[in-house]
Order: structure tokens, then sequence, then C-alpha cells
């Protein structure tokens, strides 16, 4: 039996090094994004991404919670903190339905182009946008530049 204990031991104690040195933000999915580095070295300093992952807040919100995180000692320039909030507000802002967003709700919450703003707002004329499958194949519209925001997004 002892053994069997070795050997689990073996095994164990590398793959419990691997995940421990491992990167907390892609364990726990950080989106890619501008601002993402900036909130790994800000941000992560002191805590994980799994504050932040799976929450939603208005910009206002992620604004309070920067300085608040400021005031407890988060290092960072007044250009990081601006990126921070930018990236937070961008990633995990306040669910926006693509059907019923106004036009300047789609191009200033989702950052998305005028072009692209305008593709979707035909498109939900004809037929309501089903889902994201259905919004990504729409005319003019850049999944790739959707897919971080998919969480955020309500048909």
């Amino acid at each position: 039996m002892m053994d069997f204990m070795n050997r689990i031991g073996m095994f164990l104690t590398p793959l419990a090094f691997a995940v421990a040195i491992s990167s907390p933000a892609a364990a726990q999915g950080l989106p890619d994004g501008d601002g993402k580095d900036t909130y790994e070295n800000v941000c992560g300093a002191c805590h994980g991404a799994d504050i932040v992952v799976g929450s939603q807040g208005t910009k206002a919100r992620w604004e309070e919670t920067v300085d608040a995180m400021k005031n407890r000692g988060a290092s960072g320039s007044e250009e990081d903190f601006k990126t921070v909030v930018n990236y937070l507000s961008k990633y995990f802002g306040m669910s926006v339905n693509v059907n019923t967003a106004t036009p300047a709700e789609l191009e200033t919450e989702l950052g998305l182009s005028k072009p692209e703003v305008d593709a979707i707002v035909k498109a939900r004329t004809s037929a309501k946008i089903a889902n994201f499958d259905a919004l990504a194949k729409v005319d003019g519209v850049n999944a790739k530049n959707l897919t971080p925001l998919k969480a955020r997004l309500k048909f």
C-alpha cells in the first residue's frame, strides 16, 4: 500500500506544481484584449481573476472598484488604472440585448464600428437575431471581435 501511495505522490507532485505555476488568468478565462496584461499586472498582484470573471458592472461601478483598490494600495500609474477600468467595462460590462439596444448602445457599450452596428440593425429589422451563432453570420459583423463579449450579449 505504501508503494502505491509513493507512486501516486510522484505523479501528483509535478501535477500540483504545474497547476500552481500556471497563470490564474488563463485558468479562469480572462478574455484576451487591450488591457488584459495591465489588469493581470496591476490587479493580479493581490488577487486572482476569479474576482471579476462572472461579474458585470457599469463603467462607474468599475471606476469605484478600481478607486477602492487604489486606496487599499494597488500600485500602478493613472494610465494603468484607466486601462483596467476600460478593460473591465468592455469585457465585464452590463448585458446588451442586440435586438433591442439602440445603435448608440451597440457602438459605445460593445465597441462596435458604425458599419457593424448598421449591419445588426438591418438584420434585426427583418427578423430577431436568435443567438450568437446567428449574430456571427450577419454580413458586415466581425464575429472575432464579438467572441470575447459573448457573455454580455443577450438575444
